[in-house]
């Protein structure tokens, strides 16, 4: 199987290691506190269905068979905004990926998958464009930037909007 070891959102410092050590404890405090009030109000989980993209041609119950397919299935995640969406091929990641942007960094797929499935009860509304979509390292790394716009679940539904990445 061929998984590519993402790091998404990713800047210099990132590629470094050095979020965490960056980051204020505030700012940590606050990071910890939503993923934990997510995993709290996460609606039930559910299982993953053979095919997300809806053309039946790709088995997300497998890892990619090839890096030409695991590039493809990584386009097509954030062609659906599975970062919003929560829509995420599970197995085109490696169980031990890097997942970092500029509030935190992280290793490990299915914690990555958890916070996605859990950021959806704090969503509303969303889009998002993609502004550049770069393949690194010789087809290894998956650089994005994009554009998002999202409405909160809030009595007041506050609207953001930035460039992610």
């Amino acid at each position: 199987p061929h998984h590519v070891s993402t790091q998404l959102f990713s800047s210099k410092d990132e590629e470094e290691g050095t979020t965490k050590e960056k980051m204020n404890p505030v700012t940590k405090a606050s990071w910890y506190a939503a993923e934990a009030l997510g995993k709290l109000f996460a609606p039930s989980s559910s299982s993953q269905k053979a095919s997300v993209d809806g053309t039946g041609k790709i088995d997300l119950t497998q890892p990619p068979s090839t890096l030409n397919e695991a590039l493809e299935r990584i386009k097509l995640d954030n062609d659906r905004s599975y970062f919003l969406s929560g829509q995420v091929d599970v197995q085109a990641y490696s169980p031990d990926c890097i997942f970092a942007d500029p509030f935190v960094s992280f290793a490990g797929r299915d914690r990555f998958v958890d916070n996605l499935a859990n950021l959806g009860s704090f969503i509303t509304n969303y889009s998002a464009k993609m502004i550049n979509y770069e393949v690194l390292k010789d087809g290894v790394q998956v650089q994005t930037k994009v554009m998002v716009k999202l409405e909160l679940n809030l009595p007041w539904k506050p609207i953001l909007a930035w460039p992610w990445g």
